[in-house]
């Protein structure tokens, strides 16, 4: 997770008690400002989807023993595309911000746990460094954006230190980024890929000792502390522990969205982390805000840390 810079107007005091005081509407600008700023640094994940589509595509010949943009690359059973890559600046940043559009399918039979390093170099050879945490079905694919403020506007490579913890391969993979923004169209399926069992509002799933139950979605409106272009979404949610033994309900791993692209979204507001006793259930609402151009949601309960797969209920069409 990508740590947040919170600015308060608190600076906005200080800066009061060094100049003096401003007037009405300065004040007013200076709130806007930092509302914006706040807004803008606690983006759930990543930049909006879309971004890449205006930038050209790769042409180049990338690096000795590099990856080039749109390449499919595989590492034991998970296949690695970078789809693209933009920076963008703003206000009261310290430094460029380096976006990574990166695709992953788990081409195996066995469900894949990734946790993997990526560092970004520039031409100068100065490092700077995000990391990707996902659980893959089999068959499943998922996208991410990788985050990284740059030392340098002008970013070279992007490395990957690839795990050797959870079944793949130990290995370096590294990709040549280009001389400027470049984005390719993500393939509609890739060999190994294959269709999730997804089920609906209302079914009630059984998974080992655990039934999970969608009961509702609504749409919320936005207000001031909602990050602009983000909409909100709630989801009703209850599990029951059908089984003999205590189940935790991590809220790291209960409460996710998945949109049609395989962009996944970590609530912003999590639910409590909650003990359900045998015969025990748990009613609760999982909280996200994601972009308003995220489509065809699903909500994602990745079962993984207590032994169960990931499973999928279609929130919109």
């Amino acid at each position: 997770m990508n740590k947040k810079i919170c600015l308060s107007t608190a600076a906005l005091a200080l800066a009061v008690l060094a100049c003096g005081l401003p007037s009405v509407p300065e004040i007013q600008k200076s709130i806007e400002d930092v509302r914006e700023v706040n807004e803008e640094l606690s983006r759930p994940v990543g930049p909006y989807f879309g971004a890449g589509e205006s930038l050209p595509a790769p042409d180049y010949t990338p690096a000795e023993n590099a990856y080039m943009i749109g390449q499919q690359v595989d590492s034991g059973s998970v296949t690695w595309m970078v789809l693209g890559w933009f920076t963008e600046t703003g206000p009261y940043m310290p430094a460029p911000t380096l976006y990574v559009d990166i695709l992953m399918v788990n081409r195996g039979s066995s469900p894949v746990f990734i946790e993997n390093y990526y560092s970004s170099k520039d031409a100068q050879g100065q490092d700077t460094y995000d990391n990707i945490t996902a659980t893959l079905n089999p068959g499943e694919r998922v996208r991410k954006w990788l985050t990284f403020l740059l030392v340098e506007a002008q970013p070279s490579l992007l490395v990957l230190e690839a795990d050797s913890t959870y079944g793949l391969p130990s290995q370096r993979l590294i990709w040549d980024l280009g001389p400027a923004p470049a984005a390719v169209t993500a393939p509609p399926l890739i060999d190994g890929e294959k269709e999730q069992t997804i089920y609906a509002v209302g079914e009630t799933v059984q998974a080992g000792e655990l039934t999970i139950r969608v009961t509702g979605v609504s749409y919320p409106p936005s207000n001031a502390q909602s990050p602009a272009g983000y909409k909100k979404v709630h989801v009703d949610l209850v599990f029951e522990n059908t089984g003999s033994q205590d189940i935790e309900i991590d809220p790291g791993y209960a409460a996710w969205l998945k949109d049609a692209h395989g962009y996944e979204y970590s609530t912003a507001f999590a639910m409590n982390y909650s003990t359900i006793f045998p015969g025990g259930n748990l009613t609760t609402t999982a909280k996200f805000e994601v972009p308003e151009t995220a489509t065809g949601l699903m909500y994602e309960f990745d079962g993984l840390y207590i032994g169960l797969p990931k499973i999928f209920v279609r929130l919109e069409p």
